[in-house]
């Protein structure tokens, strides 16, 4: 069956197409079967649909390269590109979302948009849409990845995953410019999925217009839904299909934005996700690891004995890591000297010309923290302490010196812990690293015991969000399923405005599938605690 106007009017209005409307039309000419007159055909019916009162919108995005008003064709099907050109049409002035309109409503429509900082927003064709009582989206043969109209709810609630980007464009005089662009949207959107929720709010009608399944939705009564659901869920409108890079991206990015809300500073510990620095500097398929902690919202990584001896002895390494911090927009919380134990209690010149080149590295990296290893089990603890004063004074200004309480080291309880800082308090930047499954694995209470008995709080610049259980049960767990108390841990912290790094460090797990689970963990204790 060849469709005429007349069959594509009587379809319009059986779907709810009526006079007075304002319809943005977003179609595929092909969906609707034959049509006789083809583009143009279409865009008379939909006109004499809307008649008398009514206004016919589509949009005219211009893909890449410099926009030009009169002659950068539409993009976005022909029927667009049709529209573009046909009598009467006039055109918005937006170097990325232009739109073509005729009628009452196209003046209020597509009036000075290139002044506005950004492409959906409220002042945009759809945002103005969305405010008209009579304003409508008509989808014809497409589905709602096609709507752009479900992008202006994400830049009214700046969902977190928006971009700033810059288009160019020739202005009335010729003249090429660049125009900032913020809370820009894309890429990939799962805005099928909205359907469900657009149907229970009674914002569609659904019907055919030939072989096109159409979908009529009121633009306020959808753009509210959206907003909701946002607010609900700022993931609402990304799939979760882990190799989805572009939602996996996104997710990231949200997830960043909530730990930015935090007073301390997530970190994640480099050398569980990675065997070789060398592989995580040039990128190639390291990234993997660096790319982990990305995804989970975390943007900085403590380097431990083995990634810092790396670093630090590796010629080049340094050069290669920073480049790609940089390129990540990722940061250093903290490098390790890469001494062991037996070593650090070896020569002190040696110790402290490489506490120097590690602080050195840390502030060229722009890492506040470098830390040391805890001695082996039986050094005298003065030896201990004399042996932490001439890290600090190696290290010098400009980093705090740190160490971790250490199962089996001379450094495994909290008294063991306190001691030093107590004695080298005021003297030296000496700071702590709390680990509460290593408390609880030589059988303390870290919350309960080490926390209320100690003043390591005072000293506390990490906490290892590394559960654990006490002697005879499991080494390392889950956060939250061992003896490490680690939710009262964190909450007792954060209640303190804790400024330091919370680093995901994991104990005896590796790989970027165990960090997610960390992680998913990690933020399950935030929500909680």
């Amino acid at each position: 069956m060849v469709l005429s106007k007349d069959d594509i009017v009587r379809d319009l209005r059986a779907v709810g197409v009526g006079p007075g409307m304002t319809i943005m039309v977003h179609s595929s000419l092909s969906a609707l079967g034959q049509v006789e007159g083809g583009a143009e055909t279409l865009i008379a019916a939909l006109i004499e649909a809307v008649q008398p009162g009514g206004t016919v919108a589509m949009p005219a995005m211009p893909g890449g390269g410099v926009f030009d008003i009169a002659t950068s064709p539409s993009t976005v099907g022909t029927v667009t590109e049709v529209f573009r050109h046909y009598p009467g049409v006039t055109r918005s002035f937006h170097p990325t979302h232009s739109a073509c309109a005729i009628g009452p409503r196209a003046e209020y429509l597509l009036r000075d948009t290139l002044s506005q900082p950004t492409a959906v927003g409220s002042e945009s064709p759809w945002g103005r849409l969305s405010r008209l009582p009579e304003g409508y989206v008509l989808l014809l043969g497409v589905d709602q990845d096609r709507n752009t109209l479900l992008h202006h709810p994400e830049e009214l609630v700046r969902a977190p995953y928006l971009s700033t980007i810059e288009r160019r464009y020739r202005d009335e005089s010729g003249v090429v410019r660049t125009k900032i662009i913020e809370w820009f949207p894309g890429p990939h959107r799962d805005f099928i999925g909205l359907e469900p929720l657009l149907v229970e709010g009674k914002a569609m009608r659904i019907g055919k217009v030939g072989n096109a399944v159409a979908r009529l939705m009121h633009a306020g009564t959808t753009v509210d839904i959206v907003v909701d659901a946002l607010r609900r869920d700022p993931a609402a409108v990304l799939c979760d299909n882990p190799n989805c890079d572009d939602c996996v991206m996104q997710r990231a990015k949200i997830k960043a934005h909530d730990l930015a809300q935090q007073d301390f500073t997530a970190s994640a510990l480099l050398d569980e996700l990675v065997d070789d620095l060398a592989d995580a500097a040039d990128g190639g398929e390291h990234a993997g690891g660096m790319r982990a902690v990305w995804n989970e919202g975390i943007r900085a990584l403590e380097l431990g004995e083995a990634a810092g001896a790396q670093l630090l002895t590796s010629e080049g390494a340094a050069d290669g890591f920073a480049a790609t911090l940089a390129e990540m927009g990722m940061t250093l919380s903290c490098l390790h000297c890469g001494l062991s134990g037996e070593e650090f209690m070896g020569d002190a010149g040696m110790v402290a010309d490489r506490l120097a080149e590690a602080a050195a590295m840390a502030v060229t990296l722009a890492a506040p923290l470098v830390k040391v290893p805890s001695p082996p089990a039986g050094i005298n603890p003065d030896q201990a302490t004399e042996r932490l004063r001439v890290a600090a004074e190696g290290a010098g200004a400009g980093v705090t010196v740190v160490f971790e309480n250490v199962p089996g080291s001379a450094w495994d309880s909290g008294a063991a812990c306190e001691a030093p800082l107590l004695a080298l308090a005021g003297e030296h930047d000496i700071g702590f690293a709390f680990n509460a499954a290593h408390f609880a694995n030589v059988g303390e209470k870290p919350f309960l015991g080490t926390y209320r008995d100690t003043k390591l709080k005072r000293f506390t610049r990490i906490i290892y969000l590394t559960d654990g259980c006490f002697p005879g049960r499991p080494t390392y767990t889950l956060p939250a399923q061992g003896n490490g108390e680690i939710k009262e841990v964190l909450s007792i912290f954060r209640a303190r405005s804790f400024s330091g790094f919370v680093t995901l460090k994991m104990g005896d797990r590796r790989g970027s599938v165990e960090f997610a689970r960390q992680a998913a963990a990690f933020r399950r204790l935030l929500e909680t605690s």
